[in-house]
């Protein structure tokens, strides 16, 4: 009985590294886009970046930054499928297609579908702003529902309700409005990563 109880502490112990592992795999993803970001910004406010410099800049963030992505999606994949080889290969990509589309829809409708509406917000500042809370919004959501079906994950939560529950306020902005939200995804990464490092300390003291 001794050697059960043994067992089975050493196994809740490695299940809590594993856990903790995962979410701090978490954290540094949205740790890498937040410092994408935070980059832009500091550019911005020296150059006061225009239109197309602002999409080569993230056209080439986008590349170098969604490679470390997938890298740290593998490596997080590997790491679970070590101790739960019953994880269905086929599953996994499905997962990573439709978080792929998640992006996508939102990209559509953030940078596309509300720019050209021209009731959205009182300015054009208004609705650029307006479309990129509803871009990190609706992909980060999407993102949340594909990993958990909303059961899980609970860390991601600010990421997406922050922005979200914005857009009101940005709508009735009539200057400053991209510098703003900024500052509303910014906040709203920084506490999903505050709670998957606060979640991951507690996953390994259990």
């Amino acid at each position: 009985m001794e050697d059960i109880r043994e067992l089975r502490e050493v196994l809740r112990r490695v299940e809590g590294k594993l856990i903790a592992a995962g979410k701090i795999y978490g954290a540094m993803n949205f740790a890498l886009w937040l410092s994408v970001m935070a980059v832009f910004y500091v550019i911005n406010g020296v150059t006061r970046v225009g239109g197309m410099t602002s999409l080569l800049y993230w056209g080439v963030a986008i590349l170098i930054a969604m490679p470390l992505t997938v890298k740290i999606w593998s490596r997080l994949k590997r790491l679970y499928s070590t101790f739960y080889p019953s994880i269905d290969e086929g599953e996994t990509r499905k997962i990573a297609v439709l978080i792929g589309l998640s992006w996508a829809v939102g990209s559509i409708v953030g940078w596309v579908v509300i720019p050209a509406i021209g009731w959205v917000g009182v300015s054009a500042d208004a609705r650029l702003g307006v479309g990129f809370l509803s871009f990190i919004g609706i992909s980060v959501l999407g993102q949340w529902l594909v990993m958990t079906r909303g059961r899980g994950e609970h860390e991601m939560i600010p990421s997406f309700t922050l922005p979200l529950l914005s857009i009101p306020i940005a709508w009735y902005m009539k200057t400053g409005t991209i510098t703003w939200t900024g500052f509303v995804v910014v906040a709203g990464f920084s506490l999903t990563i505050l709670w998957y490092l606060y979640s991951a300390f507690r996953a390994i003291e259990r």
